[in-house]
């Protein structure tokens, strides 16, 4: 039975729905990444952390829901003995089980932040091409990319708990936002540098008219052959062979959708993160003089609302990272039924050629190549698929569901064209 304050039970509702869609979200992301053997990865580590954090959630707000008015007569007691202690002010009054949780969530925070930071590093110096040249570099960076969070994270908790962090409610916010704030601050310019140069890349390719069969680029672009448009005369259809089709820029626009989400939502977890604690110094001085607690429904409904910001980073995960095209496959796969699958297959076992075209530039678009794998006119890179952690690239082949992606344009070190390069580890 629940002690909620009148019309406030609905929201209460709400919002622990709206929890288990983030867990469920966060359940669909690791079972991927177990799927594709990414089990390791950054972002099936940033997956663990938001799922311990929507559990600690769930089982805070039931028990916070079913006990209202005791709970909020205990922090009043608890609060009056030491209103003047920081952690009093950041937990908003909480301790012992409800203390212990928050600070379950506080750790999950910060690791989701740097992980997400040591995923886009990793993403950023694959696109330059300098783990191609520094494989030692690139070993080093994914052991400390997963470590050096996790003991600076637990540093941080440690000193949270230390009484010359508490004396200084400034000293405390500092000390349990740098590592988040700063690891998402330096998210945010590494995927506008990322959505910057995508856009650059897409315009600059389009004002140029290359040939698919000229001499090997420096850069890969994500391509698909576009076949010109024929045409009833025979002189101008006998024109348009000896032309050779003009490849395009795959206009990946849910890519930069997706990355936009990322920021838009990182930025909201930031604002959100410092702006629900500052007030709240204010709060528990004022709840220290009063004789009895506030049991009004928007006090019940305030503390309700704040548990939405701490869990929807679980479902931005799945957003950003979960529904790119390799997984977006093995979700259509693994849990479409077959009778429903059998209805939307569209029969690809027989090679189109276009007309008036030559070599594998004309292969259609989600044809496979004449070496059985994914033609280059069908390469598609997108962020966020299996393993970047690792720092490898894995073609995106038809008949493989474990798809290793980097995002936009690879630097290509050898100065010849990109076919991917497949990671035999996992084979």
């Amino acid at each position: 039975m629940s002690q909620l304050p009148a019309g406030t039970l609905g929201d209460a509702v709400g919002v622990l729905f709206f929890t288990f869609i983030c867990l469920i979200a966060n359940v669909l992301l690791i079972w991927l990444h177990w799927t594709t053997h990414d089990r390791l990865g950054y972002v099936a580590l940033i997956a663990y952390f938001a799922l311990i954090c929507a559990i600690s959630s769930i089982v805070q707000q039931i028990y916070n829901y079913t006990y209202w008015d005791d709970i909020m007569w205990a922090q009043l007691h608890y609060i009056k003995a030491n209103y003047r202690n920081a952690d009093v002010a950041f937990n908003n009054g909480n301790f012992g089980l409800m203390r212990a949780l928050a600070n379950i969530r506080l750790f999950c925070y910060i690791m989701e932040s740097s992980y997400l930071l040591s995923y886009l590093i990793q993403v950023a110096f694959t696109v330059r091409g300098y783990w191609a040249s520094h494989r030692q570099a690139e070993r080093a960076f994914a052991v400390l990319g997963k470590l050096v969070p996790l003991v600076l994270a637990g540093i941080t908790i440690g000193l949270l708990q230390t009484p010359a962090v508490q004396r200084s409610f400034t000293t405390y916010m500092i000390v349990a936002h740098l590592q988040s704030m700063t690891s998402c601050t330096l998210s945010i310019l590494l995927i506008a540098t990322v959505i910057i140069n995508y856009i650059s890349a897409r315009r600059t390719w389009r004002n140029i008219n290359v040939p698919s069969t000229s001499r090997p680029r420096p850069w890969h672009f994500s391509l698909r052959t576009r076949p010109k448009p024929s045409v009833s005369s025979t002189s101008s259809a006998s024109n348009q062979a000896h032309k050779p089709a003009r490849p395009v820029i795959f206009d990946n626009s849910w890519l930069v959708f997706r990355l936009s989400i990322a920021i838009v939502l990182i930025s909201a977890f930031i604002l959100a993160s410092v702006l629900t604690h500052l007030p709240q110094r204010t709060d528990i001085a004022r709840d220290a003089q009063a004789t009895a607690p506030d049991l009004s429904a928007s006090r019940a409904r305030s503390n309700i609302i704040g548990y939405i910001f701490g869990v929807t980073p679980g479902l931005a995960i799945w957003i950003v990272f979960g529904l790119t095209k390799a997984f977006r496959k093995i979700m259509y796969e693994r849990l479409v039924p077959e009778g429903r699958r059998s209805r939307d297959r569209v029969e690809t076992a027989t090679p189109i050629q276009m007309p008036h075209s030559r070599g594998p530039s004309a292969t259609s678009v989600g044809m496979r190549g004449e070496g059985g794998g994914a033609s280059e006119s069908d390469s598609e890179v997108e962020l966020g698929g299996a393993g970047i952690g690792t720092g490898r690239v894995r073609s995106d082949s038809t008949d493989s569901a474990e798809v290793m992606t980097t995002p936009l344009l690879t630097l290509n070190p050898w100065n010849t064209p990109w076919q991917g390069r497949t990671d035999t580890s996992r084979q």
